[in-house]
């Protein structure tokens, strides 16, 4: 498992999501005496943007359930186990605050190894309390912000126990409008070819239009597709001519998805005969 010791590779992945719905991403309710109840999230300039951090959390949700099914129908990669634990309970965190305790006897060279070993797939790349993450997203600007203009919608809550509409629960809320197009830009730090596909995975759902962001996508809001997906690479023998150049090298993602899916195989079948 790669670390961040040295600069191994890094790729960089841009793309354009194109929202086929109107968007929600709040910033909780308005303290203006005059305005919607529920604002989406601006810039200082006042132009609706997408938090980095709202997308990573989307994107690695979907990377937790494709990793949980694999582990779950017993699919290894290489051998390996891939899997993603449950952040949320102590119990099922892949370091627990107890094992964590355990690993602290060690010499520090031994803990920082055997945190990375006992990590689950979903926290080595995104990270946890533990290890720093391995993947970034970077907050989505509007593309074209010409002539764009949000929109206000109207809003009722319902009772949960009796499924009917509360009483002075009517509230509006704004939305971001369908075709609003959204820069996308994400940066994977030392990761391998097959970490690599598994992100790419994600990448082509979201390109058939499959993810939805924000909030109230219950009511249908928030489903885009991304567009013009391009990834390039930078090694470590090329770090120097990166530093003074900026150069990349462009790579084809749907090989990396190939690949990690013919290291599933491999991994099933390597199963199958024990």
């Amino acid at each position: 498992m790669n670390d961040f010791s040295s600069f191994q590779n890094r790729y960089f992945v841009t793309a354009e999501l194109v929202m086929e719905k109107p968007l929600h991403i709040g910033k909780g309710a308005s303290l203006e005496p005059v305005g919607t109840d529920l604002p989406v999230i601006k810039t200082a300039d006042g132009l609706p943007f997408i938090p980095g951090s709202s997308v990573k959390g989307v994107l690695r949700s979907e990377i937790e359930r494709i990793l949980r099914t694999l582990d779950s129908q017993k699919i290894k990669l290489g051998g390996r186990r891939i899997w993603a634990c449950n952040i949320f309970d102590e119990k099922e965190k892949c370091i627990s605050r107890e094992s964590k305790k355990e690993l602290e006897k060690e010499s520090e060279e031994k803990f920082t190894q055997k945190i990375l070993e006992r990590s689950c797939t979903a926290c080595s790349l995104f990270g946890s309390t533990e290890i720093a993450s391995r993947i970034y997203i970077k907050d989505m600007p509007l593309i074209d912000e010409i002539g764009l203009r949000t929109e206000i919608r109207d809003g009722i809550a319902i009772d949960r126990d009796t499924g009917t509409v509360k009483e002075h629960a009517k509230f509006d809320y704004e939305v971001v409008p369908a075709k609003t197009r959204f820069k996308f830009e994400a940066v994977l730090e030392n990761v391998e070819s097959w970490e690599v596909g598994l992100f790419g995975v994600v990448l082509k759902s979201w390109e058939r239009g499959d993810i939805a962001i924000g909030g109230m996508t219950s009511r249908g809001l928030g489903w885009g597709r991304l567009e013009n997906i391009r990834i390039e690479k930078v090694n470590g023998k090329d770090l120097v001519e990166y530093i003074l150049n900026g150069k990349r090298r462009p790579v084809n993602l749907v090989e990396y998805v190939k690949e990690f899916q013919n290291k599933l195989e491999e991994g099933e079948n390597a199963q199958e005969q024990v």
